[in-house]
């Protein structure tokens, strides 16, 4: 009998597993990474900004930075302490400097300051 149950409790772990995988992944945050105004190589960017739509609190954010340059990836993750209502600046999403290379912005994480 104990043959049985392991197969059936070790599927009822994996699909907890997947569920919780899959409300994780979907997790929404009340500050976002906005697009506004041009930047960059001959004005093909966008300026991007940390936006915290939240009017009562301030927020500590982590802002993951995902850069582009001739095919190659690089990671970079940052804080930001941004202000209740407040908006930040990130940079553009296309270097001025180097026209190769993009960067795509999003929040990690975010913690309310007390």
């Amino acid at each position: 009998m104990k043959n049985i149950y392991l197969p059936a409790s070790l599927f009822s772990c994996t699909l907890l597993a997947f569920f919780a995988s899959q409300v994780l992944a979907g997790a929404t945050f009340v500050n976002s990474v906005i697009e506004e105004g041009q930047c960059g190589h001959e004005g093909i960017g966008k300026i991007q900004y940390l936006h915290n739509s939240d009017q009562s609190n301030g927020y500590e954010v982590t802002v993951s930075t995902i850069e582009m340059h001739k095919g190659e990836k690089k990671e970079i993750t940052k804080s930001h302490s941004i202000k209740a209502g407040g908006k930040k600046h990130l940079g553009c999403n296309f270097s001025d400097i180097m026209p190769l290379t993009s960067y795509e912005r999003s929040v990690v994480s975010e913690t309310k300051n007390p």
